[in-house]
């Protein structure tokens, strides 16, 4: 039987490794309006909580690594921190890189720092110090990125991808290092703060 009430219609979503349930505040669908990014937004981390929820574990292929890069000194812009991260990732396409998922958060100290799931081919893959040491070279001498300051775990089974997936999914607004009260006082903007590169398994939604 068609659904003929006034009242909009509650929509369940199916996606690869999650349920979710939602009821529309009105039938009529609003556009959404383009403003400079100042910081996560409701919608930036639902956006971002899909896209990892669509993944389909059993196609990612490769060695994958979970990366938190962080630097000491904060970039005077957001400008300059984008810049920062485009070369790194320049630098890990030239290292074979197959897909990463990426997201800026902020911490305490009002300095942005890098969440990165990255996946190489098996062979030749580099290693953490490798990748790391990447990292140094373009944050290291402008932002004071140390070594012991990064991190860089494995990502080789369903748990590690899950243990990932759990951390930068379920995260709202809410969260202290994605409290827009956090962002450096210089920043009027913060630019994009999630996004994927290369080539990434998902299951389309069921609704």
């Amino acid at each position: 039987m068609a659904y003929t009430g006034s009242h909009p219609m509650p929509t369940i979503r199916l996606s690869a490794n999650a349920v979710t349930c939602s009821i529309p505040r009105s039938t009529v669908p609003t556009p959404p309006v383009r403003t400079a990014v100042t910081g996560w937004t409701r919608q930036a981390s639902k956006r971002n909580r899909d896209f990892l929820q669509s993944v389909q574990y059993s196609g990612l292929t490769g060695r994958g690594y979970a990366l938190t890069l962080t630097v000491r000194d904060c970039p005077a812009s957001p400008e300059e921190w984008h810049t920062l991260r485009r070369a790194f990732f320049k630098r890990m396409e030239r290292l074979g890189m197959l897909r990463a998922h990426w997201v800026i958060e902020m911490q305490r100290r009002k300095v942005p720092h890098l969440h990165v799931a990255i996946y190489f081919p098996d062979k030749p893959c580099p290693g953490p110090g490798h990748v790391i040491s990447h990292w140094l070279e373009v944050a290291g001498g402008p932002y004071g990125a140390l070594f012991h300051s990064q991190r860089c775990d494995s990502i080789h089974s369903p748990l590690g991808w899950s243990k990932y997936l759990a951390k930068h999914a379920a995260r709202s607004v809410h969260h202290y290092q994605r409290d827009r009260s956090n962002m450096p006082p210089t920043w009027s903007t913060s630019g994009r703060l999630w996004g994927h590169l290369g080539d990434w398994p998902t299951l389309p939604d069921v609704i």
